[in-house]
Order: structure tokens, then sequence, then C-alpha cells
């Protein structure tokens, strides 16, 4: 059956299996309680487990207030947009080809709240149909994406215990959101009915979500893939100030289009975490803690080797409501690579073991967002972290960054600025004879896109954008299969599109 309408019908059965679970959670809230309106969640005495000061270790992040007053609601949204892109297909500049695109996007956006329990869902679901030439070999005239994220608590007076999932079936890396035109018009209708899969996990952030899940940070040309993270979480208060947090997660990319569309042979992974650690609150406004995780990376393709890693951080906050959010993570992580064998061109061929490599590095984050006024905020995130190589290496050190600026100009005029660059450097010794991945010492990928949103009445808003893409692939360091080494790819995307964003249905 065609991955198409197999991804179709399961999306299908997912928002059936989603509309159904709610159905009869409500039932079952209903027959036990003859409580009307919203119900509050449940609470614990440790000040750290509310939604505007989660502990430093966990997965939630602040928020100011509660969506919508803390009200169950549904909020769908739909976006059209036409687009040109210059090198879609992600060659050398000199062999640029200009693409139109149409584009669709619709949206959901759930939250359902009973008295001990919690249940959110974003999902995005897009299609994307090309006039011209076609972008690259074994690609139709028609593409689609999918990006869901979605979370069940279950609260009790002292903590919780969250259910966490996050799906992708991108044509391209999240990194920069070129699937949906560029992560300035992305970003610019967030809040307008695009919900972005993910405002918590996901593309939300384009940088991931720690040591547990990850982003692919570039791609090169239409490379279909699928991601998914799982994991499941807890947050237990031990005093008013002080918690632990323990979690555990499973996730894999898996490309698709292997044999047709490809430069290169491009690495599947997946990835096992876990993690525990400890928080106490210095103030209402200071938090520190401490945590570890494990990570294990394996590559399903025989000869890849594998990565695992542990880490140790120091962690501290500072949040001001509303106002102010500043993390700080850092410590070390020892790193245990095993480099796959290497093939000596001999008649027969001989097979030579390469020793383990070992290596002490800094691992590292910075999360920082200030709301400036009540027109104007900002938010920059860094990551140094090892990732799955996003399909390039078998393993990467990565040093991601984006930073992200919206203005609001009058009653009805938004900008958004958005700006990501990411370094990633391969963790395996240089195997020319190696079949897998790019034999380069590291890639690095920006980005660069601003859009302009004009509110048109209650339900509509218009925006146009524009995106720069740069992506460079290190020379080779040998004379392997890989035909991408020393590559360098611009790309230029300018759209114009609408959004309808209703106001949320309320299911209280």
């Amino acid at each position: 059956m065609n991955f198409i309408a197999i991804i179709v019908r399961r999306s299908l059965v997912l928002v059936i299996a989603v509309l159904v679970y709610v159905s009869v959670a409500v039932a079952q809230d209903d027959s036990g309680s003859s409580d009307s309106g919203a119900v509050p969640a449940a609470t614990a005495p440790a000040e750290q487990n509310n939604a505007e000061n989660p502990p430093l270790s966990g997965l939630d992040q602040p928020v100011a207030e509660p969506a919508f007053g803390g009200r169950s609601y549904l909020m769908p949204g739909v976006q059209l947009s036409e687009s040109a892109d210059s090198n879609a297909a992600g060659g050398s500049t000199k062999n640029s080809h200009t693409s139109e695109i149409s584009r669709a996007l619709v949206s959901a956006d759930l939250q359902k709240i009973w008295r001990k329990y919690q249940f959110g869902l974003d999902y995005v679901a897009g299609g994307d149909f090309y006039a011209g030439p076609l972008i690259t070999k074994g690609q139709g005239r028609a593409t689609q994406e999918h990006s869901l994220a979605a979370v069940q608590r279950i609260l009790w007076r002292t903590g919780q215990l969250a259910i966490r999932d996050s799906f992708d079936y991108l044509p391209e890396g999240s990194f920069g959101f070129n699937s949906f035109g560029g992560a300035a018009a992305f970003g610019s209708s967030l809040g307008n009915g695009i919900s972005g899969a993910g405002a918590g996990a996901g593309l939300g952030t384009g940088l991931g979500g720690g040591s547990i899940g990850g982003v692919s940070y570039g791609s090169i040309a239409y490379q279909p893939r699928i991601d998914n993270s799982s994991v499941i979480d807890i947050v237990q208060g031990l005093s008013p100030r002080s918690t632990v947090t323990l979690s555990g997660g499973y996730s894999l990319a898996h490309y698709m289009n292997l044999t047709t569309s490809q430069q290169f042979n491009i690495i599947n992974s997946q990835q096992t975490n876990g993690q525990i650690g400890y928080n106490h609150l210095l103030s209402r406004k200071d938090q520190i803690g401490v945590d570890y995780a494990f990570q294990e990376i394996h590559f399903p393709r025989a000869g890849s080797g594998s990565v695992k890693a542990n880490v140790w951080r120091a962690l501290y906050g500072h949040r001001v409501t509303g106002k102010l959010n500043l993390t700080l993570a850092g410590g070390p992580q020892y790193v245990i690579v095993n480099n796959p064998p290497q093939i000596l061109p001999t008649k027969p061929p001989t097979v030579v073991a390469v020793p383990q490599t070992r290596a002490i590095a800094a691992n590292g984050s910075v999360m920082f967002g200030y709301t400036v006024s009540s027109r104007t905020s900002a938010q920059l995130m860094y990551q140094r972290y090892v990732t799955p190589g996003s399909g390039f290496f078998a393993g990467a050190n990565t040093n991601a960054v984006r930073v992200s600026i919206a203005h609001l100009f009058g009653r009805h005029w938004t900008t958004t600025t958005d700006v990501g660059y990411s370094h990633n450097s391969n963790l395996q010794k240089a195997n020319s004879t190696s079949t897998s991945g790019v034999h380069s010492r590291s890639y690095q990928y920006w980005y660069a896109g601003t859009s302009l949103q004009r509110q048109l009445g209650q339900h509509f808003s218009a925006f146009a954008s524009y995106q720069f893409n740069d992506m460079g692939i290190g020379s080779c360091t040998g004379s392997g299969p890989s035909a991408v080494c020393g590559l360098t790819t611009t790309r230029h995307t300018g759209q114009i599109g609408i959004n309808w964003h209703p106001r949320p249905i309320r299911l209280d």
C-alpha cells in the first residue's frame, strides 16, 4: 500500500481514537461528579509543582497563566499559502532552480481538564503542491507533513506522572521549519490557529527537549522522515521547596525513500534515555538543581557503530512570572563511541577493528525569555549536547542556538524574526571505507527569517514572510562513496498566505 495512504489512514485512526478517549473520559468524569464548569487541577504543597515555576530538571516549561483560564477547549485553524523557493532541491547554487509551492495546513489544539487528569494535544497536517520542475528524483507533485504532540497527566497532591509522545512525518529537517515554509511564517501563526504541534515539544522550540529526543539539524533536498519520541516522567514533591524528577524515553528517526532520492547513505537512529534530578527553591524567583542523564544511540545500519553518553549537570533558574525566564544548565559529559570496523581494499577485503573512542566534554544549555513590554517579547535558546547526527553522522556533538523576537505594531500588525544556527561535529573516527553517512568531520546549518502579519477582522489574518538558509558540509576525510562532501548550498524562500483562527470552542 502507498505510504501516503498509510500515513493518512493512521492519522485518521489517531484522531478518532483521541475523540473517543475524550468522550469516554468526559462520561466517566460526569458520572462521578456533579460539579459544573472547569475543575481545578490537583495542587501540591511543593511550590515548584505548578505551571509558573516547574522543576528545572523536569520537562515542563514555565507558563505565565493557564491557556484560556485553565479551561477545556478545542481550537482549530487553517493556513493557505503560496511560496517560491530558489533551491528546494538543496544542490549547489549554480545548479539551483526556482520552485513554486502551494501549501495548505490545518491544525487542532485540544486541552481537556478533569479534577485529577489533564490531556493535551497539538496536531498540524499539511499538503504541498509543486508547480514546474520537480525538486528531486523520486518525488511526486504533492507531498505532505504531519506533526503531533500529546501529553496525558495524572495528578496527585504532591506531584504528577506525565506520558508524552511527539510524532513527525516531514519532508525536511525540523530545524528552520522548512517543511512549513520557514520559521517566521510558522511562528507568526502559532497563537492564531496554526498551533504548532508541540508548542510544548518537538517543533515548538526547534531545539529539542534537552537530552531526551532531538531535532534534525539540517537536510539536503527532499528527505521524508519519521521522527517519534515517547517519554514517561514523574515529578514528586519532597517538601514545599524541594522536588525530585525521574524520566525515561525512547525515540527514533527513520528516513524514507532511501534508494531513490538520497545523495548519500543516510543513517537511521534509535535512542534510549533516562534522567533523574533534584530541585530546590531558594526563593519565589530563584531555583537550583542537579541532574544526571544516560543516553544510548543505536544505528540499525550494519557497520555504523553506537554512542553512549553520561551527563552530569548543575542548574539555575530565575523567573519573574509573565516577565522573565532564565535557565542555565551545564556540566561534564562522558562519551563512549563504538567505532565501526574499517574494511581495507585488499583481496580478499580485510576487516580491521577500530578501538573505542572515549572523551570528556561539556554539556550545557541556556534558555532566556524576556517580555520587554506588552508589545515586544524575545527568546534565546542554546544547547550543546550529543545528538544522533541528523542522518549525516552516526552520532554528533551539536551546538545549536535560536533567537526569536516578536513585536506588535499598532492594533493589527505583528512582525516576527527568527534566526537559528547549528554546528555538528562527527563523533566517530574518519573511516573512508564506511558506506554510511557523510565522510566529513563536521557540517553547519543556519537560517534567518522574518514575517509581517496583518489582522483582517476577528477570525482572519494575512502574512508575508522571507527566509534564507545556508548549509555547508566539510571536505571528505577520504575517498568514500559520499557525493556531498564539500557541498555548500543556499536557499531563499518567500511566502504569502492567509490564516483562519476562530475563537476557542469550550469543552467544559
